[in-house]
C-alpha cells in the first residue's frame, strides 16, 4: 500500500519545589542543572480556585509573562481566562475552552487600548474581526466563517478614509472591490496592500511540500489517514512563526505536517500602505493511504 499526500491551500528543565500553603513556586535552571535561586530563568505561581487552577509565569526579572487557567491539576487542559504580558502590562486577553480559543481575543497596545479584536469558536476565526489605529479608528475590519473571510471587508487610512472594501461570498470568493488612495481616488490593490507570496509561487510551494513531507511510519502501519489542519503567521520579514495544529485524526502526522511547515523558505512578506505586515495563513495536509 503506497502513501500518497494530498495537499490543498486556504487563506497560531530542571525544577525545584518549594510550596507554602495552597500556593505552587516552580523554579526552573538553565541547562548547567544549577539549584541556585538566583539562576532561575523563569518563575511559575500555581493556586487553586474551587474548579481550575491559575498557573501565571515569571521572567527572569520576576516580571509577569502569561497567565493560564486549567481545569486539571495536571496543568494539561487549558480552560478559562488567558493572558499575555509585556513589561507586566497586559498585552494579550482572551479565553480557552477544551484547550480551544474561543470567543473575543484581544491584543493591546503599550497604553492598554485594543490594537486587534479576533473572535473565536473551536480554535478558528469566526466572528467580527477589527485592528485599530492608534487614536481608535479601525484599521481593518471584516468577519470570519470558520477561518474564512466572508461579507464586506473594509481597510481605513489613519485619517478615516476608506482605502480598500472588498466583498466575500459565503464561499470566501472575492466578488467586489474598490481601492482608494489618502484623497479618494481609485488606485489598484497593489498600491494599497499586498498578500505574502512564496518564492516562484503557490505552486512551487505544492512542491516544497510534496518533496518534503513524508507519511508516519506509525500512522502508515495503523493506515491512519486525514487532514491536518494549520495555522501560522507570516512575520514582516517573510519567516513562518507560531506554527499551530487547528485539528487533526493523529498525532504524528501533526508533527510531520508542523516540522515541514516550520522549516519552509522565507516568504514575500504581505504589505499594507507599503510597509511589510504580519498576517496569519492556514493550510490543511490530506495524508491519504491507497
Amino acid at each position: 500500500m503506497k502513501a500518497l499526500l494530498l495537499i490543498w491551500f486556504s487563506l497560531f528543565t530542571i525544577s525545584a519545589y518549594a510550596q507554602k500553603s495552597d500556593t505552587l513556586i516552580t523554579y526552573s535552571f538553565g541547562d548547567n542543572g544549577t539549584m541556585a535561586v538566583r539562576r532561575a530563568t523563569e518563575t511559575y505561581k500555581l493556586y487553586k480556585t474551587d474548579s481550575t487552577w491559575v498557573r501565571t509565569t515569571f521572567n527572569a526579572n520576576k516580571v509577569a509573562v502569561k497567565t493560564e487557567t486549567f481545569s486539571d491539576k495536571q496543568l494539561n487542559n487549558l480552560n478559562g481566562e488567558y493572558f499575555e504580558y509585556e513589561q507586566g502590562q497586559v498585552a494579550l486577553k482572551g479565553f480557552y475552552l477544551d484547550n480551544q480559543k474561543n470567543g473575543q481575543w484581544t491584543k493591546l497596545d503599550g497604553d492598554g487600548k485594543p490594537e486587534e479584536v479576533k473572535t473565536y469558536q473551536k480554535d478558528k476565526l469566526n466572528g467580527a474581526y477589527t485592528t485599530y489605529w492608534k487614536d481608535g479608528i479601525p484599521k481593518i475590519s471584516g468577519n470570519y466563517v470558520d477561518g474564512k473571510k466572508v461579507g464586506e471587508w473594509k481597510i481605513m487610512y489613519e485619517n478615516g478614509n476608506l482605502a480598500l472594501k472588498e466583498s466575500y461570498n459565503e464561499k470566501s470568493k472575492l466578488t467586489d472591490s474598490a481601492y482608494f488612495d489618502r484623497n479618494g481616488k481609485a488606485v489598484k490593490k497593489a498600491d494599497v496592500t499586498t498578500e505574502p507570496t512564496f518564492p516562484g509561487g503557490m505552486k512551487q510551494f505544492y512542491v516544497y511540500l510534496s518533496r518534503n513531507v513524508r507519511y508516519p511510519a506509525e500512522a502508515h502501519r495503523y493506515k491512519i489517514q486525514g487532514k491536518v489542519y494549520l495555522s501560522f503567521m507570516i512575520s514582516p520579514t517573510g519567516k513562518v512563526e507560531h506554527v499551530k495544529v487547528i485539528s487533526s485524526p493523529d498525532a504524528s502526522l501533526s508533527q510531520v505536517a508542523i516540522k515541514v511547515t516550520e522549516q519552509s523558505p522565507d516568504w514575500i512578506p504581505a504589505t499594507l500602505f507599503g510597509k511589510p505586515i504580519s498576517v496569519g495563513y492556514s493550510i490543511d495536509i490530506n495524508f491519504t493511504l491507497r
